[in-house]
This record gives structure tokens, sequence and C-alpha cells, in this order.
């Protein structure tokens, strides 16, 4: 019986998901300022607001992006394919590390959160269209 193959991503796949992940992120973030601005806050006495949800969000669509890899070396060692929801508790889990990390740099990043449950809930909703978008990168 042969084995089945797990699927890859492709370099074009990558691209694609890293600019898909960039703009979901930003719209996420530059939403929870404009209505929580005192939860999420962009910008610094460096980065202007624009500059600081460009870089951060970035930083975060590149860490989840590169992220993918890690996910089918996992999907190889265990011999099946991941379900979606394992790859959204996955997201889920990376989202809010990244997001915590990245706001321990508000400095460098130009964003900064008032508490670890912001990060939780913009990494929840961030996971959430992040799926969606996924669905399209990924759609055959």
């Amino acid at each position: 019986m042969a084995k089945e193959k797990l699927p890859v991503t492709t370099s074009a796949q990558m691209s694609y998901m890293f600019f898909v992940l960039w703009i979901i992120n930003s719209l996420v973030v530059w939403v929870a300022n404009m209505f929580f601005p005192k939860m999420v806050v962009l910008g610094n006495a460096m980065l202007n607001h624009n500059w600081a949800v460009l870089i951060s969000m970035g930083t975060l669509a590149l860490i989840g992006m590169l992220s993918v890899p890690l996910f089918e070396y996992y999907q190889e060692q265990k011999g099946k394919v991941l379900t979606s929801m394992d790859w959204m508790v996955g997201y889920l889990v990376i989202n809010f590390v990244a997001i915590w990390g990245i706001t321990r740099f508000a400095e460098e990043f130009g964003m900064g959160i008032s508490a670890w449950w912001v990060a939780l809930i913009l990494a929840a909703v961030m996971d959430f269209l992040q799926g969606l978008g996924m669905m399209l990168v990924y759609k055959k």
C-alpha cells in the first residue's frame, strides 16, 4: 500500500501568503487602534501610525509565513495531514506569542498593547481572518 503524499507549500504560495497575512494583520490592528486607542497603541517618537502598522504587522506576517515549514515538518513526522483545526490552534499560539513579542519592543516596532488579553483577542481575530485568507491561498 502506497503512503499518502502530504501537501507541500510552494514558493509562489509562500509569497502570496506573506502579502495576504500582511494585509489582514494590518487591517485588524488598524481597526483595533481606531476603536480601542487605549488598548492598541500605534506610533512613537520615531515612527508614525502608518509605519508602525506596516513594520509590526509585516514582522508578524513574516513570522506566520516562516512557521508553515514547521507545520509541514510536524505533518511529515506524524505521517498525517493536519486538519484545519490543527492549523488554527497552531496559528493562534504563534500569533499570540508573536504579538506579545512585537509589543515588548515598542520602540523598534511602534506598536504597544495595554495587557496580555489584548494580544489574545487580537490573535483570535487574526486567526479567524487568516484562516479565511489561507483558504484563498490554498484553494484548488
